[in-house]
């Protein structure tokens, strides 16, 4: 064998398994371009199931016990205020009452009226010790105070 035969076995199959090499790259990545893409799908998938469970454990622990406390203020709520108009309404009567009182016949004998005439304790204290008198029993007074 000649020098240029050995040249040409061994160029010509370096050259052909140059080739061969080039070709099995491509497939190489291909395959890993595959692989890659796979993956991020993989990782998507992960991340939204993630997600999906985080929204889960939000809803679960936190939406729903603050909806259930928001129901329950709103009920105390509306109990409230029908408490609230009863009230109103109760006043409303007592006053319309207290001024039928004030022109009744009987008002200046009237124990009720005598009743919502007395001055707060502090202020019936402070006369107490100004006038000097102490406890003096008024009419149709049960409890003793002045």
């Amino acid at each position: 064998m000649e020098l240029s035969e050995m040249m040409n076995i061994v160029l010509g199959g370096g050259l052909a398994g140059s080739l061969a090499a080039i070709g099995s790259l491509r497939a190489t990545v291909r395959r890993a371009r595959a692989e890659a893409s796979k993956s991020e799908a993989d990782a998507e998938s992960v991340r939204i199931d993630n997600a999906e469970h985080a929204t889960r454990i939000l809803m679960d622990n936190i939406v729903k016990p603050l909806k259930n406390e928001f129901n329950e203020t709103k009920g105390e709520l509306a109990e409230t205020k029908k408490e609230l108009a009863r009230n109103t309404r109760e006043m409303a009567r007592l006053r319309k009452a207290l001024d039928g009182a004030n022109g009744c016949e009987h008002r200046d004998g009237c124990p009720v009226l005598e009743r919502l005439r007395e001055q707060p304790r502090e202020r019936v204290a402070e006369r107490v010790v100004a006038d000097g008198t102490a406890g003096a029993r008024r009419a149709g007074n049960p409890d003793g105070d002045a």
